[in-house]
C-alpha cells in the first residue's frame, strides 16, 4: 500500500497495452480473412496513437527524472512515440 498510486498506473498502464494489441489482432484477423477492416485499422490507429502517448509519460512520471535521462530506455520510447504520433500521420482522418 506504500506505492500504490504506482502500482494503479502500471495496471492502468498494462490495460492500455493489452487492449490496443487485442485491437490490432482483431484488425489483421479481419485481414486475414480478406473482410473489409478500414474501420478496425482507423480505430486502432487512433487507440495506439493515444495510448503510446499515456504510457510513455505515465512511465517518465513513474520515474521522474530518470526518465529523462538520455542513457534510459524510457526517454527514448517517449521521443519514438511522440514521433510516431506526429510523422505517422493524424489518426483523425
Amino acid at each position: 500500500a506504500a506505492r500504490q498510486a504506482i502500482a494503479f498506473m502500471l495496471a492502468e498502464m498494462a490495460i492500455e497495452i493489452d487492449s490496443t494489441r487485442l485491437m490490432a489482432w482483431e484488425a489483421a484477423w479481419r485481414l486475414d480473412k480478406k473482410d473489409e477492416a478500414t474501420k478496425e485499422a482507423s480505430l486502432v490507429k487512433m487507440y495506439a496513437d493515444d495510448m503510446v502517448l499515456m504510457v510513455t509519460d505515465r512511465a517518465v512520471q513513474i520515474l521522474g527524472g530518470h526518465g529523462y535521462i538520455r542513457e534510459h530506455p524510457v526517454e527514448l520510447w517517449l521521443r519514438n512515440g511522440r514521433g510516431f504520433v506526429t510523422f505517422d500521420g493524424m489518426a483523425i482522418v
